[in-house]
């Protein structure tokens, strides 16, 4: 018996130490809790009343927004801490004074109207081409994109399809039977179909922002923003067989003159059509 009363008093310690380092663990989690939901932390808090439509840069330097600190339990989802994180929007919402201010408070002009019209830069119209996958760079071409748009001409002399004349075999020309030239460069993509690349965001019953996404896919119809006058050029020579080329972001406009006329084709010459490359130095056949 007595070494059966030591088992127990042994089990009754053991467990006593267990349940004790239990209980000191789960309130040293629990304050540690509580002290992290109570730190304070910065945010933006609206410091009077942001009727919906303010541009937040405007509401910044009125001083209606500052910087304060709350208690990390009491953030909202999306609190922001910096005027970078607002500025450059406007308030999708009415603010009275007092909130803590969210991402979903502020957003773009577009978003807030809803117009499309906001994405066009002043003084700039959108036009509408067609084009079919070849001739739309099998639909690589995204909004935000930069884009020469060549058409087909009309040659001063109509010719037979790409030949030589009897006189090219003595060094004259080549005639193209449908030459293209080169209508603008550098043209900044708008849509493709009917996506702008972003969301499009619209408001529900209680004026709250509701983001939508905007049909996807390349349907071969380009929208691109020009000014007035080239829209109306540029609506002129749809039916012209449109070409589309994309450029790099850094491209940067060269002349193009117009020429239906070749002497000799890069290809002939065993040269490369790039000037920079090694391999642009002619072919000697060794």
């Amino acid at each position: 018996m007595s070494s059966r009363r030591t088992l127990i008093l042994i089990g009754a310690v053991v467990i006593g130490g267990l349940a004790a380092f239990l209980t000191l663990n789960y309130v040293r989690g629990v304050e540690s809790r509580n002290a992290e939901a109570n730190q304070l932390v910065e945010v933006l808090v609206a410091s009077g009343a942001i009727p919906k439509g303010t541009a937040a840069d405007d509401a910044i330097a009125a001083g209606l927004v500052e910087q304060a600190e709350r208690r990390r339990a009491d953030l909202p989802v999306g609190s922001v801490d910096r005027n970078a994180a607002i500025q450059g929007q406007v308030a999708a919402v009415d603010l009275n004074g007092g909130e803590i201010i969210t991402g979903s408070m502020f957003v773009s002009d577009t978003q807030l109207s809803g117009s499309n019209a906001l994405n066009l830069d002043r003084g700039n119209v959108a036009v509408t081409i067609s084009v079919d996958e070849a001739a739309g760079v099998a639909g690589l071409i995204q909004p935000g994109d930069s884009i020469n748009i060549t058409a087909r001409v009309s040659q001063p002399d109509e010719g037979s399809p790409l030949v030589q004349s009897m006189e090219s075999a003595q060094g004259d020309e080549f005639q193209l039977v449908q030459p293209a030239t080169a209508v603008f460069q550098d043209v900044n993509v708008l849509a493709v179909g009917q996506s702008l690349g972003e969301p499009v965001t619209t408001t529900d019953e209680d004026g709250q922002p509701v983001q939508d996404t905007a049909p996807q896919g390349n349907t071969g119809l380009i929208t691109v923003q020009l000014p007035p006058e080239d829209a109306v050029l540029l609506a002129s020579v749809r039916d012209s067989g449109l070409w589309l080329t994309l450029n790099r972001p850094d491209y940067e406009p060269v002349p193009l003159p117009f020429d239906w006329r070749r002497s000799v084709f890069s290809g002939q010459l065993g040269t490369s059509p790039y000037p920079d490359d090694d391999a642009a130095e002619p072919n000697d056949g060794q």
